[in-house]
């Protein structure tokens, strides 16, 4: 390990450690969201594969956020804006031209827990204290 990964590891601010447990948050909805939906019969194949992808995807980001790599801030972003992009998309509904927002069930509770655990994980990545981490050192 560089010095430089040492220094980042030890003293990573802590909007990259929390965005970090965002995203652990967010793989713990999903599975919780998983089982929900399998108890109650609405579990497919294609749902446990996407579903997958997700949890290891947001465990990638969590590990590497919380040791301060800048991929993982890449990845993180760009990951954590297309989960929640999609996933907002299942709760809005476009009716007869009219926006509308699905109303809240039980069955929802963790779809909404993961989307505010994404939405917090985006904003803390793009906070000035998370890019000033993450920057290059200017040579």
């Amino acid at each position: 390990m560089s010095h430089d990964a040492r220094r980042m590891q030890s003293g990573s601010p802590l909007s990259l450690k929390l965005a970090g447990l965002c995203f652990v948050l967010f793989a713990i909805a999903v599975l919780l969201n998983n089982a929900m939906q399998s108890a109650a019969g609405w579990m497919v194949t294609r749902q446990i594969a996407r579903s997958g992808v997700r949890v290891v995807g947001a465990g990638a980001v969590a590990w590497g956020l919380l040791r301060g790599a800048r991929w993982a801030w890449v990845l993180g972003l760009a990951l954590g804006s297309f989960w929640l992009v999609t996933g907002l998309l299942t709760v809005i509904v476009l009716e007869r031209h009219d926006l509308e927002w699905l109303r809240p069930s039980g069955f929802q509770v963790f779809l909404f827990a993961s989307l505010a655990s994404l939405g917090l994980a985006v904003a803390l990545l793009l906070s000035a204290s998370a890019r000033q981490a993450l920057r290059r050192p200017r040579v």
